[in-house]
């Protein structure tokens, strides 16, 4: 019987079935073209700005209200259309706080008050009297311990008034220990008045920042008698806010394990929360669809969770730490990823094992021209990964370069176009990179150490 030789249209044929079958998912790719098809996945088809739009809203995604709320239902059903496993809502309890009105006014006997205008009230104040609080104010310095010591009792029935470092809780605390009327924290002379935390549970003593005022500070350190009065329409409540989360199952015996990526969905009031963190839930929802999308099916299971609450201080993956407290034994790592911005270095918390596991990663990642350091801090407080890396489990992150948009942090400037997009998108790619590697390296390259934290 004559031998008939194949065309090479033919052959091409042939090579163009087997590649379509590898991109199919029908045969399960190789490590380096998994990677790339990821990496092509996200910088051809990416619905990042899309879903970064959808979640950047007027008002932003204060925890407990109904912009929260629908966040959370928007991402859910993303993660069921992009074909994720397990999506699931899980609510927990914590006091919400909401803030119509802040006027904080100077007032002089011989002219009318004046109003300083972008005061910003702190969470979990409780309302004021409808004609406000009145008070003398007192220069309390940096709000040091020794500050307020040098002070003895003259800060009792004052508001205390510090320098901000962002550090308010602990002097909101101090100063009420002291018998202060509440807390006035003033602004940077290059910086505006930012949101952020004040009393740990509603509190009655008004908690505020106010601009930067030379004047103001010429004339108590004249030592004139200045009168200040603080008027808050604020909201306390009991909610029942719920994290999100989502899986990719692992194959194999190794697939009781889990990679956490995660960023917090919540945001502060004042603007659209489109950097603080619009774009990391964004970034996690885009990693999340290039992996499904790709069908790279790896050893274990990669959990993505969106947490509320990170703004009134890490409650919702607190809740979800103390509900899963059984699992942290088989958590490989936790990717916490916070206005991330353009890729710029991987950084490990406490767990220096896995450093040259990380280095690999970097390495094969040239292109970003990542930090060839490997950052490692013991800390890892402020961000969702903390729960975590106190219970012992690998937290890890993607530092970034979040460019001009890192003024509106925490202001009325934090919107959709704050972000850079081009760049934040980036990181997305390098996250499927890192998740699955992690997900699918033969050995668990990390371990858990001891808990910090009973």
């Amino acid at each position: 019987m004559p031998t008939r030789t194949l065309r090479p249209q033919t052959c091409c044929s042939a090579a163009c079935l087997l590649v379509m079958a590898a991109l199919s998912g029908c045969q399960q790719p190789r490590t380096d073209l998994t990677d790339r098809l990821l990496i092509g996945e996200v910088m051809m088809h990416a619905e990042f700005a899309g879903n970064l739009r959808a979640l950047a809203m007027p008002g932003g995604r204060l925890t407990g209200t109904p912009n929260a709320e629908h966040a959370a239902d928007f991402v859910a059903a993303k993660l069921r259309a992009y074909g994720l496993k397990n999506v699931q809502f899980e609510p927990f309890e914590m006091n919400c706080w909401t803030v119509r009105q802040t006027r904080v006014a100077v007032l002089d006997e011989s002219a009318p008050p004046c109003v300083l205008d972008g005061a910003i009230a702190l969470a979990r104040t409780m309302p004021t009297p409808p004609d406000g609080i009145t008070a003398e104010l007192i220069d309390c310095g940096d709000g040091k311990d020794e500050d307020f010591a040098a002070h003895g009792d003259e800060v009792v029935g004052k508001f205390a008034l510090v320098r901000d470092n962002h550090w308010r809780g602990p002097k909101l605390k101090q100063a009420i220990q002291r018998g202060a009327a509440g807390l006035v924290v003033m602004a940077a002379a290059d910086g505006h008045p930012t949101i952020g935390n004040g009393h740990r549970t509603p509190g009655a003593e008004p908690a505020v920042v106010i601009p930067h005022d030379d004047e103001l500070l010429e004339r108590l350190a004249r030592g004139e008698r200045v009168r200040v009065n603080i008027q808050l329409e604020t909201e306390n409540w009991v909610c029942h806010p719920r994290n999100v989360s989502g899986e990719i199952p692992g194959r194999g015996a190794a697939a009781r394990e889990i990679v956490i990526v995660c960023a917090h969905l919540d945001s502060w009031h004042l603007a659209e929360g489109g950097m603080d963190n619009g774009s990391g839930s964004a970034t996690i929802l885009e990693t999340a669809r290039a992996l499904a999308r790709v069908n790279s099916s790896a050893r274990r299971t990669i959990r993505f969770i969106w947490f509320m609450g990170e703004e009134q201080g890490l409650e919702g993956s607190e809740a979800y730490v103390r509900e899963h407290r059984d699992e942290m034994d088989r958590i490989v790592a936790v990717i916490n990823v916070d206005m991330p911005g353009a890729p710029r270095n991987l950084v490990v918390f406490g767990h220096e094992e896995v450093v040259p596991f990380l280095q690999g990663v970097r390495a094969d990642l040239a292109a970003y021209e990542m930090d060839p350091n490997i950052t490692v801090t013991p800390g890892g407080d402020g961000s969702d990964h903390a729960p975590f890396v106190h219970q012992g489990v690998c937290g890890l992150a993607i530092g970034g370069e979040l460019g001009p948009g890192v003024k509106g942090y925490h202001t009325a400037g934090d919107t959709y176009e704050s972000v850079d997009r081009r760049g934040t998108v980036q990181t997305s790619a390098v996250l499927a990179v890192l998740a699955r590697r992690l997900a699918d390296a033969p050995e668990r390259p990390t371990r858990r150490a001891v808990p910090t934290t009973p």
